[in-house]
């Protein structure tokens, strides 16, 4: 059976990665403010943080030896991952609005917020930001819970590919 109490340490494994990806982030808007949101940029963001959802997958099926736990590890460690990013994203906004509304891939933004009657761009871009949040939780949810299957299959599989100590002792006797 599952144990549940992995779950404890998939909690604060996302909670960890959502703050060194949030944080990153920050980071990254700090020195390059006019950075393009370009498949590659966005590739090498993301690319780490499903490869980790999807190593500590492979850890806990392999643990376990069951896809169930790779599953969950997955979806759990991806939704601690994406709650806290998600509001360390949000106070990047706060801090380089000014800054963000210069990149082309904001302008939609910012038609957004000439055809929204705010008064604040500020907060038109918290609300935003705010009404989106569920809907990436969910996917990040689901992307981690697929990782979660990729990973717990490499897992289970590596099992079958471990050899055994009876293997090695009946080796040995012949």
């Amino acid at each position: 059976m599952f144990d549940w109490k992995y779950l404890k340490s998939a909690l604060c494994l996302g909670f960890f990665l959502g703050l060194i990806f949030g944080v990153v982030n920050l980071m990254m808007s700090w020195r390059f403010p006019l950075l393009e949101d370009t498949k590659g940029v966005l590739l090498s963001f993301w690319g780490p943080m499903f490869f980790i959802w999807a190593v500590a997958s492979y850890r806990s099926a392999r643990k376990h030896a069951k896809l169930f736990s790779g599953l969950v590890t997955g979806l759990i460690v991806a939704f601690a991952t994406i709650c806290v990013f998600d509001i360390l994203n949000l106070l990047r906004f706060q801090l380089f609005l000014n800054e963000l509304t210069a990149r082309s891939d904001w302008q939609g933004m910012m038609q957004q917020f000439r055809e929204s009657g705010y008064d604040s761009l500020r907060t038109f871009v918290t609300m935003a930001t705010i009404k989106i949040t569920p809907l990436m939780i969910v996917i990040g949810s689901f992307i981690g819970a697929v990782m979660g299957v990729v990973g717990g299959v490499m897992g289970l599989l590596s099992l079958e590919w471990r050899p055994t100590a009876e293997k090695h002792d009946g080796a040995a006797a012949h």
